[in-house]
Formats: structure tokens, sequence, C-alpha cells
């Protein structure tokens, strides 16, 4: 599997303290004016999710360079897939 790189998020918790966390850049999502990342597992292994409102969050940097390649990645498969129904 290709390594895509990691992504670290900074934002103010319920607490109103800051916040800093860094997972895989797979492990985080921006949907519907929230972000999303995955930042541990419960006992029966299952993913904890935090979502944290856009307006809580400072900044998120991301290790570009390796989506650059996965979105390239995916969008030549798009085009194939496009081509093929043609």
């Amino acid at each position: 599997m290709a390594e895509l790189g990691t992504a670290t998020i900074v934002y103010r918790n319920a607490s109103d303290e800051v916040e800093r966390a860094t997972v895989d850049n797979d492990h985080i999502a921006y949907f519907q004016d929230h972000w999303l990342f995955a930042y541990g597992t419960d006992d029966d292994g299952n993913d904890l999710v935090r979502r944290v409102p856009k307006e809580r969050v400072y900044h998120v940097e991301r290790s570009v360079e390796e989506l650059e390649g996965t979105f390239d990645t995916a969008v030549d498969k798009a085009k194939n897939t496009l081509e093929e129904l043609k």
C-alpha cells in the first residue's frame, strides 16, 4: 500500500483548549462544514472519529506531495473508466 502521508489539525476542543492531532491523510476529511478525523479505537476495535466544526479549526497541515500522487491516480482511474464507457 502506498504511503499517503500525514495531516495535522489544530483546533479548539469542547473545553476551549487548543489541541493538535496528527493522523494519516486517509483518516481526515472535510464534510458538511466539519473536519472529521479518526483518533483511535475503542475497546471493541471500532474507530473513534472526532467531528470538529470548521469555526473551531485554526488550520490543517497536510503533506501535499503524497496527496497529489493519490489525486493524480484517482483522476487517471476516472479518465480510464470514462474512456471504457464510450
